[in-house]
């Protein structure tokens, strides 16, 4: 077996595999000068090595060779992605027409009969490696072509100013969580989400720092959603949680954490430090009353986020369930929940330390 000559890059590279040697030597003699490197393999195992190794621009397979027999060995090379481009002559000294078919059936490109012919044999390597060219050409206008469509597929989905979903996307989420929810029973919960005052950081400051305060805002969002939620940016200073599987206390405190989070964080720390809070509905199925249909669902959260902001702002509102009462929650009332028992404590202590009186004495 001959090895790859040194400085064979700019080279063409044409690999024989023939258990008869003198179809190699006969090669080189024909190419001696040529921007030809002919490598050969005595046999189809060794050849399908020297494939891997040498990356050939074609390949010369003769048909008749002991064990693994040409037209097996050419079905090989078409079928495997790494080296199906590469053009295969068939090397045969048969001239039956059936033998020929089942050469093209093997997946082969051409064919050469013995005793070869020096013009037919060159004539026939150089339409190959055009063929070769191309098909290279064309391979990396597919590559091209499949990183473009990527880019644009990420143009359809998501939303360039945030990075979120965009509405489109999460439409789509929303449906299809709404059908596997119907058709399993389990919960699909919504939060919506609204800056509050936006209107006025982008009269202040202008757009250009509203656009900036949303990405900062996008970025909240994003972290405080889990891994098995959706969150997209639903329109203008306006976001959306889709989340399967999750009931409404859930995707309370769901909300409640980007809450928090926006409270906390200082917006356009670099020029004009701004403190902003964030109202969020929430709303749940099959649990919050009037939800039968994803279009429904978008409408009682949105209800419940008017509910937030009308309420004062800065809180997470859950749509009502059927027949109850919807619910409201900020900072503050977590706060006096935690209050609450060491409240009652003390009263309860100072309750027993106050001295009894008779009602004569009161009097």
């Amino acid at each position: 077996m001959s090895e790859i000559p040194a400085g064979s890059d700019r080279r063409k590279r044409i690999l024989v595999i023939d258990d008869d040697p003198e179809t190699a030597h006969l090669l080189r003699s024909w190419f001696k000068g040529r921007d030809y490197d002919i490598l050969d393999a005595s046999d189809a195992v060794e050849g399908l090595k020297l494939v891997v190794r040498s990356d050939p621009d074609i390949i010369l397979l003769d048909i008749r060779m002991p064990g693994m027999d040409g037209l097996a060995t050419a079905r090989h090379l078409k079928t495997d992605p790494v080296t199906r481009s590469i053009p295969v002559i068939l090397l045969t000294a048969c001239h039956e027409v059936n033998i020929k078919v089942e050469g093209f059936a093997s997946g082969a490109d051409d064919y050469v009969t013995k005793p070869f012919e020096f013009e037919e044999v060159d004539a026939r390597i150089r339409a190959m490696l055009r063929k070769r060219e191309l098909y290279v050409k064309l391979e990396g206008t597919v590559r091209d072509l499949q990183a473009t469509n990527r880019q644009l597929e990420e143009l359809l989905v998501v939303d360039e100013k945030t990075g979120l979903y965009n509405y489109r996307q999460f439409r789509q989420k929303l449906e299809e969580e709404w059908l596997r929810a119907e058709r399993y029973g389990t919960p699909l919960s919504l939060i919506m989400l609204d800056l509050d005052d936006f209107k006025k950081l982008n009269d202040t400051w202008g757009h250009l720092a509203g656009d900036r305060a949303l990405q900062e805002f996008a970025t909240l969002v994003a972290g405080g959603a889990r891994a098995t939620d959706m969150a997209a940016r639903y329109g203008g200073e306006e976001f959306a949680i889709v989340l399967p599987h999750t009931s409404g206390s859930m995707a309370v405190r769901v909300a409640e954490r980007i809450r928090e989070a926006a409270r906390q964080f200082v917006f356009l720390a670099d020029e004009h430090p701004q403190g902003m809070t964030v109202s969020a509905g929430v709303a749940t199925f099959p649990s919050s009353a009037g939800v039968d249909s994803p279009d429904a669902l978008i409408r009682v959260a949105d209800q419940a986020l008017y509910r937030a902001k009308k309420a004062g702002k800065n809180r997470v509102s859950e749509a009502g369930g059927s027949g109850g009462r919807a619910t409201s929650t900020t900072s503050k009332d977590k706060s006096d929940r935690d209050k609450a028992p060491t409240a009652r404590r003390r009263a309860a202590s100072k309750t027993s330390r106050k001295p009894t009186t008779s009602p004569t004495a009161r009097h």
